[in-house]
């Protein structure tokens, strides 16, 4: 399998020590609510019809004195398919996309020459058109509405209950337009800038997914028996914390020359390294990264390069090792030949 090789050093760490995290205000940079919000198909409205005087179209003489105000509550009414709602004497009065005001406006023009100086308040009752999905790991998904003013992510997840488990275990998945954005939640929580405002239609689903990396081969962590796979525990962790985590390379076997991380990297990151990569075909490069711990500054290097979740890090072993475990086979070998001719002899001795 072809394979891109890259050393860390003086020349690379400058790029390997940026998280390189997927962010929102990356991927979604038009951050600003509406400034006015709009009906939307779905929606239901009150509207309240007055006139100037009773005895109009509305309010009849005889029930002045009951409706102070001589004004008329409309049954709620739902912006249909088309787009419109009823009122009466006005016919079908176009809604969707339109602000509260120009609604409003649009009942008094149908309503002047009918009604006795009509004026109109509209409201919104019920709003379907501008909500958004939060799913997931939340303790009360659902449906929610946003308000006039804009709401932002953590906001709604909030609203939702909040997340079921630590920010940083869980993922946030943001879509918008087709697009999906996946970010660590403690990201959220602590840079103010990922709070982005949501929009309506937005889907926001969090997911349980501890970020972890594998480490390989010859570290004190396999040798006391610890668990491959280990969590970050921290939002962003570097080589010498997963080093650290592993227990620290193995004295007895351990070639400090040879630490591997292997991943999965962008084409064109790799190109910034200097990386030729016309000899692979997708996007997702395979990458190996080599660290020499015996070079002075190799512990300088680890504590700067990021690691990212999934990574797999491997320590070789030691040349010598490979000599040692021959020797061992031959020692062993020799040993069960030597214990065999101890029991034939130990048979053979009462028979003769």
């Amino acid at each position: 399998m072809p394979y891109a090789l890259v050393d860390i050093s003086a020349d690379t760490i400058g790029f390997l020590s940026q998280p390189n995290l997927i962010t929102f205000k990356g991927q979604f940079p038009d951050k600003r609510a509406k400034p006015t919000q709009v009906v939307g198909v779905g929606d239901v409205l009150n509207v309240s019809i007055f006139e100037a005087a009773p005895g109009g179209l509305f309010t009849p003489g005889q029930a002045a004195g009951a409706r102070p105000g001589n004004f008329v509550d409309l049954p709620p009414q739902a912006v249909d398919q088309k787009g419109s709602i009823y009122v009466p004497y006005a016919g079908e009065i176009p809604s969707a996309a339109r602000t509260i005001p120009e609604i409003q406006q649009a009942i008094v023009a149908r309503l002047r020459n009918r009604a006795i100086e009509p004026q109109v308040v509209v409201s919104l009752n019920q709003q379907h058109s501008s909500v958004v999905s939060v799913l997931g790991d939340v303790n009360t998904p659902g449906v929610l509405a946003l308000n006039s003013v804009g709401e932002r992510l953590l906001a709604l997840i909030a609203r939702a209950g909040g997340p079921k488990y630590e920010a940083i275990e869980s993922y946030v998945t943001l879509q918008r337009d087709g697009k999906r954005v996946k970010v660590l939640l403690s990201r959220v929580v602590h840079d103010p800038r990922e709070n982005i405002f949501i929009r309506p239609n937005d889907v926001i689903f969090l997911t349980r997914e501890s970020p972890t990396f594998t480490a390989l081969g010859a570290l004190n962590q396999n040798v006391f028996g610890f668990n491959s796979e280990i969590p970050f525990d921290v939002e962003t962790l570097t080589l010498a914390q997963a080093m650290g985590k592993a227990g620290g390379l193995n004295d007895n076997q351990s070639d400090p020359r040879e630490l591997y991380v292997y991943r999965y990297e962008d084409r064109h990151f790799l190109e910034k390294l200097g990386v030729d990569t016309t000899r692979f075909t997708f996007e997702r490069v395979p990458t190996i990264y080599r660290l020499n711990l015996r070079d002075p500054s190799g512990m300088l290097l680890a504590a700067g390069f990021q690691m990212r979740s999934k990574d797999v890090m491997y320590v070789a072993n030691a040349k010598v090792v490979d000599y040692y475990k021959l020797l061992l086979l031959i020692n062993n070998t020799t040993s069960t030949v030597r214990n065999v001719n101890s029991a034939v002899h130990e048979v053979a001795t009462p028979i003769n």
